[in-house]
Order: C-alpha cells, then structure tokens, then sequence
C-alpha cells in the first residue's frame, strides 16, 4: 500500500536667498542755470547676496522604548522552532520598520523603538508562565509573543487577561488556545490543528479511506489535533476509530502503534514534534504499519527532514510553510534577508515569527503606538494584512488567523546546494495553496465567550 505523509510574517531642503535693491536718487536742477558736467555716481561696492539658508529636518522625538517578551523553547526537543519563530520576528520588524532604528541599534514600530527579549520556557508551562510573570512585572514588557509549545501557550493565556496584556501566538498550533483557554487579550498569527486537517481531509477521504486512527503528543498541541481530525474528516463521511495518546517524552511506540493496527483503520494520522518523529517513524516501519496502513502527518522543518521523511518520495502532504510554496513579494524579501543572515532559507516556523511582528506593527501603527491591550484588541480585531505566505485575517469573533495553507508532493529528499553552497532545501513540487479564507475552520469558544461565535461553523 502506498504510504502518504502529508503536513501538518521613507531635508527638506528650503532655501530662501535674500538681495539688496540699491535705489539711484537724482537731484533737481533749476533751468535758469546751466546744466552741470555730469558726474559718475560714487561707486559703490556690490552687495553680496548672502548663502542660502538651509533648514534640517525637523527632529521628531522618538516614543518610549516598546519592549516585546518573547517566550520561546531554545533547548530540548523543540529548540529549532524556538530559533525559527525569533529569526522571523526580527526580521519582521525589520520589514515593518523599512530597516529604521534608532542609536541603539532598535528597529522604530509607530515612532517606538522596540526591544525583544527573549526567554527560553524549556517546553515547561509553569516556567513560562513565571519567565512571563518577570517580563511584565520587572522589565516593563507590554507584549507577550510566543511560544512554540502549545501547553505553554495555554497557560500564558491566564497571565495575559490578569495583566490585560497581548498575547501573540506563534507557533503554537492547538486550537484550544483559541478556544477553551481564549480571553480577549489572546490572538495568534498561527495556524490552528483544524487548519491542518482541514487541507487535506478530503483528499484523505476520498483517496485514503474513511476510517482513522489517530497517535498524538498527550498534550494541548495533540488533543486539539485529534479533535480536529474528527471534525475534518466526518465534513466527508469518514470517522476517528482510535485516538491514541502518547507523553511526549516517550521513545518506544510499540503500544501506540499496535493500538492503532487492531482498529481496522484504514488510515493513521500522526501529531507529533520534535526529534521523537524519528523514533516513531522508525517504530512504524519496523512494526509493518508502513505497510498495513497509510500514514498520513505534515512535513515538517527543513532541518531535520531527511531523517524523518526518507520514505516518502512521491508522496503528498499537508504544510504550514515552505518558501518554495509562498509565491508573494515579503516571502521573496524573506527568503533573501535570510540566505544573507544565516546562510540558509527560512524554515517552517520563520514565517510565523514574521507574521507576528507584521500584525502587531500593523496595530500599532493603528493605535499611535499605544501597545496596552484594550487599545490593541480592537486594531487587532479584523485585521487583514499581508504576510509571507499571502493574505492573513484575524478573525474579530474568536482571534483565529485565517491564512493560506500548503498541499505538497515530496520528489526529492536530496535536493543540491546553490551555487554559493547554501542548503536550497527543495524537497517539493506545489499541489495546491489555500486562499486565507477558503477553509472554514470552526469557531470553538466555550462558556462565557460562546456566543462570539454568532453564525460561523461549530465543530
């Protein structure tokens, strides 16, 4: 059986030049006398006119410093996506910005030079909701950006509405952070788990078969893809047999796996991250499930892509983001501001990290640089701007960032190097790219906020 992997941001110059006017007086002659020898007036030396007066630009007073927390995982399993999400948004203001700073090097948002600083949650939901915690009320942060771990991005929602603060998403991707754990103050540039089943759904369905086994992270990212996937896949008549969860941490998936051969599906979609892909992809093939079953997940980072993704040559696949698939103007800019910084093409998540900062640049430029949460919520609110991959939408009822999303065909796992022998990382023929608006991801606001959801799609 064939196996199918599919993945799941401008002197005036005036011068005025002043001349003399010398004004010649002649005297009156009485007629009875003769006329006098004419004489030569007295000479006189020229005026000089004097040099042009030149006024400088006026000097406008730059806003107070705007300092952005980033929280991110830069160590563990997670790291790369941590580094992707940085890289992205500095290079986001810098595009915002149109490479403007002040003395100190800090890139200028709505006349506010902006400081990031960068923290490290390890993955751990109770350290970043601390490191979260420190940036607010020690370093003066008026805007949380991140993280990359879902858990994490979760529990940040709470410090958000305690501090009436934004909260910008980013890569995290459950859905229940803009569901279950939403609050005015939360809003994210990420894609949601329904984003990512919802693009290839009905290709699975139609070309796969309509019974699904699902192995996900025991964690906020994996639970909301599993409900995603029910979702997804029951809008054209399949169904979910087996949602199987794992810890993260867990390195044999024997049980998982097993669980998921005696369901009878006829396809297993996983969510995973991280370097635990490479063991379970190991484990699957091993197992014979390769072979049983269709395995269907998203492609993933460049960095680490052969080593997870060997098998699959020919296949196709749900993506977030490549830059060979985002054919716009700031992914072009992206792409070559990258290969100068770091040598290499933005990866997965870098577009992320530039929407983020492009969104929130664009709201507060709308506010006048006034980054407190009640004057960001409505510029945020209904905000469309254009990002790396296209249009995105930020959604006025729930937050959610409609954006456009990947189908791709993997025919190279080997690509060369260019011609300055830089990774091209072009693993992919483009299938098929998403309109921003075209998939209709469900509202998923419960409780007090459920009724924001007005007429849009419920799960």
């Amino acid at each position: 059986m064939k196996r199918l992997l599919t993945i799941l941001t401008v002197l005036i110059l005036a011068s005025l030049v002043l001349g003399a006017c010398v004004q010649q007086v002649t005297p009156t002659v009485e007629p009875t006398q003769p006329p006098a020898p004419t004489q030569a007036p007295p000479t006189q030396a020229p005026t000089k006119a004097p040099e042009p007066v030149q006024t400088e630009e006026p000097v406008v007073e730059l806003g107070p410093v705007l300092k952005i927390g980033q929280i991110g995982q830069l160590s563990g399993a997670l790291a790369l996506y941590g580094l992707q999400q940085t890289r992205g948004f500095e290079l986001g203001l810098e595009y915002a910005s149109g490479g403007k700073k002040d003395e100190a090097g800090r890139y200028i948002i709505a006349n506010r030079p902006v400081e990031v600083l960068v923290r490290d949650d390890e993955g751990n939901p109770e350290k970043a909701v601390q490191l979260a915690r420190e940036l607010i009320e020690k370093d003066g942060v008026e805007i949380i950006q991140g993280p990359s771990s879902s858990a994490s991005a979760a529990a940040l929602t709470t410090v958000a509405l305690e501090n009436k603060i934004i909260l910008m998403v980013d890569p995290a991707a459950s859905a229940f952070i803009t569901g279950q754990y939403f609050n005015p103050y939360v809003f994210r540039t990420s894609r949601t788990n329904y984003d990512d089943v919802l693009v290839i759904a009905k290709y699975l369905v139609e070309n796969v078969g309509t019974k699904f086994a699902h192995i996900g992270i025991d964690n906020a990212f994996g639970r909301g893809s599993g409900a995603a996937l029910a979702y997804a896949v029951g809008q054209y008549g399949g169904e979910v047999v087996a949602d199987i969860y794992a810890p993260f941490e867990t390195t044999d998936f024997t049980p998982y796996i097993q669980q998921a051969m005696d369901s009878g599906a006829d396809c297993l979609f996983l969510t995973w991250a991280g370097t635990g892909y490479v063991t379970l992809f190991q484990q699957l093939a091993d197992l014979g499930a390769l072979d049983e079953m269709q395995v269907a997940t998203g492609f993933g980072d460049n960095a680490s892509f052969a080593a997870v993704y060997g098998a699959a040559v020919g296949q196709i696949g749900l993506n977030v983001y490549h830059y060979t698939a985002a054919n716009t103007e700031i992914n072009k800019w992206l792409t070559e501001k990258h290969l100068e910084k770091y040598n290499e093409p933005p990866d997965l998540f870098t577009a992320g990290g530039m929407a983020s900062a492009l969104a929130l640049a664009a709201a507060l430029e709308k506010t006048g640089g006034d980054a407190s949460g009640d004057a960001m919520i409505p510029a945020l609110e209904g905000l469309k701007f254009e990002g790396p991959k296209g249009t995105y939408y930020i959604r006025p009822e729930d937050h959610v960032c409609l954006q456009p999303m990947n189908i791709l065909k993997l025919v190279d796992i080997n690509p060369p190097l260019d011609d300055k022998g830089r990774p091209t990382y072009k693993f992919f023929e483009t299938v098929y790219v998403t309109k921003y608006d075209e998939l209709a991801v469900p509202c998923t606001l419960t409780g007090e906020y459920e009724s924001r959801c007005g007429n849009l799609p419920r799960p």
